[in-house]
């Protein structure tokens, strides 16, 4: 499993009016319908100058065809007027490999094949 983080720098006091352009055009919801998505959230900075957007995926390859979609261009140019960075239909989250979670039924998992240490050793 794989999450995805994508943050936006909204303008000043337009973290809410990205919220509800996420809304109207269901983003999370079309998002968490897609093939392997597990799930997606959209968090505020409570300074409001940062919003992060994260998603739970099945694998790279879910994440990859999620934004191979052909909309994602038409949202940018809706969402750039928000934003202090534009963003594109090329633009793309960090991309972190689920190590350790908990939750969601409430049985921990790990999924240490291949996680680097602080020291940069893998384990």
């Amino acid at each position: 499993m794989i999450r995805t983080y994508l943050e936006f720098r909204p303008k000043e006091g337009r973290a809410g009016a990205l919220l509800d352009k996420f809304r109207e055009h269901r983003i999370l919801e079309i998002s968490a319908r897609h093939p392997g998505c597990r799930s997606a959230e959209f968090t505020v900075s409570e300074d409001g100058r940062r919003v992060i957007v994260t998603a739970a995926w099945d694998d790279q390859e879910a994440y990859d065809r999620w934004v191979g979609r052909s909309d994602r261009g038409e949202l940018a140019e809706e969402l750039n007027p928000l934003l202090t960075e534009p963003i594109s239909a090329a633009t793309r989250g960090g991309v972190f490999r689920v190590a350790h979670r908990t939750g969601d039924g409430g049985d921990q998992q790990d999924h240490q094949e291949d996680v680097k240490t602080s020291a940069g050793d893998r384990r």
